[in-house]
């Protein structure tokens, strides 16, 4: 990508898109990115070590005289902190203050749900932190009009070897190419490298169980198995008061979506409701070119099948005014079976449910299909679609590499510290990384420790293990005495866990990609949002009975409202295989 030509997207369009952006935002639901900066023309380039007189030379050298560093940040309701914990001070800003001289702090916080409105008011407005997270549609804005720095030069001196070797020492990779723009690094990816998104399904076994059922092996298991659990009162109160299968209005996501649902089909359709829209699956044609993986007809047979399901009381009738916070507490709360969704469904939100009720088994299965062939899951994560970003201005942009770099010593180093990893206390677990302003994401490291924490498992041998797995295999250990706080990590890296699954998938190419592998194009930006609100209605709508046919109607005015246009625009990009 580092020759790839980009085309430049209104701003004027997209500041009259935030206006409404903003006025909805009060309603409390978002998605997850969107800008709007000034509008000056070029970006701007690193400035030398030199221009800074504060700065220390050296990726972990501690300032001389302490500075501040800004940024905005998402915060998630589900985040467990401790005792005098918060997002603006922690372990992690209280660490870089102490080891580094840097005093980080959030000029705002807000909601995940409000994140994407509040930081495109500050874009529009140019009212910036020094670093901050974008999407992929953010990032192609910002550096079209220059508000963001080339951090080129900046990675290059004061990027570690192990922060380096988080990206794959590889600036030719697929993670390093989706920041670089005109042969400019400029951004930090967020993700992407991995398949570990790749969905499975989760069970109440116990719910199997007392209805004698079977775990599922095809999609028609699924059905089935969706169907009882609404219908055969399988917590035997006596109430007909559960769903079959968990499902809230984003449709798509890590839990509670549709995507391995969809997967069971041969239908690989991805456009969360509250995304960017421009995050889309294009597969390979009988004809060889780009196809809208949610247009196919394998996707019109899905949604048949789930509003048969909604028919028959399996999905929450009210599924389409609720969030993944809400579906996740009707999980918590008994009321749901079965859910579609990613490996870290055990770490929330069912994570507490089995020290609360012993008899709550939740399993994870992998994917099944419907017609006995081997099912692929859909993965969307090889190429990042988050990005940190570093404010063109910023007195100290080498400070945001030794914050990463300090994440990254302290969580994956060689000698990692697992106090800023996660911490459990009295059965409970806190995920401390997550309080940390820029985290390191290194690809596999998770797949890995669960290999080894197998063979620890088998050998009984714990002493090869990372700080990290070793805290994970005493955690199972003490799962399998009765302490079932540690679900989460029985549920993850136990001999049956999520992520014995996911190995079973990337050993076996159970994968499927989107063959698109660049930004997004220029009608992606501008039409993306109004065409993922239109398939959202659309499928939505099927789903609760609107006649199976109107599939077709939306597959007409998808092509017509813009489709057609992404189609061209993907197949001469020279970015799709």
């Amino acid at each position: 990508m580092n020759a790839r030509k980009w085309r430049k997207v209104s701003l004027a369009a997209l500041i009259g898109t935030v206006t409404v952006v903003s006025a909805c935002s009060k309603g409390g639901e978002s998605s997850s990115g969107s800008s709007s900066p000034s509008p000056s023309t070029a970006a701007s380039s690193s400035p030398s070590a030199s221009a800074a007189p504060s700065v220390a030379n050296g990726p972990l050298t501690k300032y001389p005289q302490e500075i501040t560093v800004t940024t905005v940040r998402s915060a998630n309701a589900a985040t467990k902190y401790q005792a005098g914990d918060t997002l603006d001070s922690n372990i992690w800003t209280k660490s870089f203050k102490a080891d580094l001289n840097i005093n980080v702090t959030n000029k705002w916080t807000v909601s995940d749900q409000q994140f994407k409105n509040k930081l495109t008011v500050s874009m529009v407005s140019g009212d910036l932190p020094d670093f901050f997270l974008v999407d992929d549609q953010q990032l192609q804005l910002l550096v079209q009009a220059g508000q963001i720095m080339d951090l080129t030069d900046l990675y290059n001196k004061y990027a570690t070897d192990l922060t380096k070797q988080t990206f794959g020492n590889d600036m030719k990779s697929v993670r390093m190419q989706a920041a670089t723009f005109g042969g400019k690094l400029m951004a930090i990816p967020n993700g992407g490298g991995s398949h570990d998104d790749l969905p499975m399904v989760w069970v109440r076994k116990d719910w199997l169980d007392a209805l004698n059922l079977q775990p599922p092996k095809t999609m028609d298991d699924v059905m089935n198995i969706a169907k009882a659990f609404a219908n055969n009162d399988p917590d035997k109160n006596g109430k007909k008061d559960t769903f079959g299968l968990s499902l809230d209005y984003n449709l798509w996501g890590g839990w509670s979506g549709l995507d391995g649902f969809f997967n069971g089909y041969g239908a690989y359709a991805f456009n969360p409701t509250k995304g960017s829209g421009t995050n889309l699956v294009f597969l390979k044609g009988a004809d060889g070119k780009p196809a809208y993986a949610d247009i196919q007809p394998e996707v019109k047979t899905a949604l048949g099948k789930l509003q048969e399901l909604f028919k028959a009381g399996a999905i929450n009738p009210e599924f389409s005014v609720i969030d993944g916070a809400k579906s996740g507490e009707l999980a918590t709360q008994g009321k749901v079976g079965m859910s579609f969704g990613q490996w870290w469904v055990g770490t929330w939100p069912i994570a507490d449910m089995k020290k609360a009720d012993p008899k709550v088994e939740w399993q994870a299965y992998p994917l099944v299909s419907a017609d006995g062939k081997p099912v692929k899951g859909l993965s969307t994560s090889a190429l990042p679609t988050k990005f940190y970003v570093i404010n063109k201005n910023a007195k100290n942009p080498e400070a945001v590499f030794k914050l990463l770099n300090y994440f990254n010593e302290k969580v994956y180093g060689k000698t990692p510290d697992e106090t800023y990893h996660q911490v459990v206390k009295d059965g409970t677990t806190y995920q401390v990384f997550s309080y940390a302003p820029i985290v390191g994401t290194p690809t596999e490291t998770n797949q890995n420790d669960y290999e080894a924490i197998q063979a620890a498992l088998q050998s009984n041998d714990a002493t090869k293990l990372t700080p990290a797995a070793n805290t994970y295999y005493t955690a199972i250990q003490k799962y399998k005495t009765g302490d079932f706080g540690n679900f989460v990590w029985w549920s993850t890296f136990g001999p049956s866990g999520a992520f014995g699954i996911l190995g079973n998938y990337k050993k076996n190419n159970l994968v499927v990609e989107s063959g698109y592998t660049a930004p997004p194009t220029e009608t992606m930006v501008s039409k993306g949002p109004t065409l993922r609100d239109l398939e959202a209605k659309a499928f939505t709508k099927i789903i609760m009975g609107d006649p199976l046919d109107s599939f077709d109607d939306f597959v007409k005015q998808w092509k017509q409202q813009g489709g057609d246009q992404i189609l061209k625009e993907v197949a001469e990009s020279g970015k799709f295989n």
